[in-house]
């Protein structure tokens, strides 16, 4: 979608967007990315846990805990490791993995990689039970309602809404 003509075709791609100029804009305290697997996608500005500026480098999803899935320089990849950084301009990330120009650059890269649109299918769904928030992730077929805490660990396969999770996951499995 290089084009957009209605708010329905960018709401589609990223909640809350919309079509101006027959450019699809992401909603308000979110930046635009380029997406090498899904074309664009918004970043959000804010941490879902504390509401305040979040860090400099994240991934679209989950939304306002991106950082989360942020690949890390270990075999455990866990949050204590360093995340792998990368060039917005060669994305020059390993498989399943692409190129995500952060909010801000860190040490002269510009983004971080983050999982790429089939990975983030594939990531399981943390359903919390403390979690507040409803969200949707896609369990192989078809996109499932769960519970999620922005608190506590999660995966990439975490949406806002149905409509995004299927046109994120469904039309490629199916």
């Amino acid at each position: 979608l290089i084009k957009c003509t209605e708010d329905r075709e960018c709401e589609e791609i990223w909640p809350g967007s919309t079509c101006q100029r027959a450019r699809c804009r992401c909603p308000e305290n979110y930046v635009r990315r380029k997406s090498p697997s899904r074309e664009w996608v918004c970043l959000s500005v804010n941490d879902a846990a504390t509401g305040q500026v979040g860090p400099p480098l994240t991934c679209p999803l989950p939304d306002g805990a991106g950082y989360q899935v942020i690949l890390r320089g270990s075999s455990t990849n866990n949050l204590l490791s360093p995340p792998v950084l990368c060039s917005s301009k060669t994305n020059d990330c390993e498989t399943g993995y692409e190129c995500i120009q952060g909010l801000s650059p860190v040490d002269g890269l510009d983004g971080a990689c983050c999982p790429d649109q089939i990975t983030t299918c594939a990531h399981p769904i943390f359903d919390h039970e403390s979690g507040t928030l409803e969200r949707w992730g896609f369990d192989g077929s078809e996109c499932v309602r769960f519970k999620w805490d922005p608190e506590k660990p999660s995966s990439a396969n975490n949406f806002k809404t149905k409509l995004q999770c299927e046109s994120y996951c469904v039309n490629i499995f199916a």
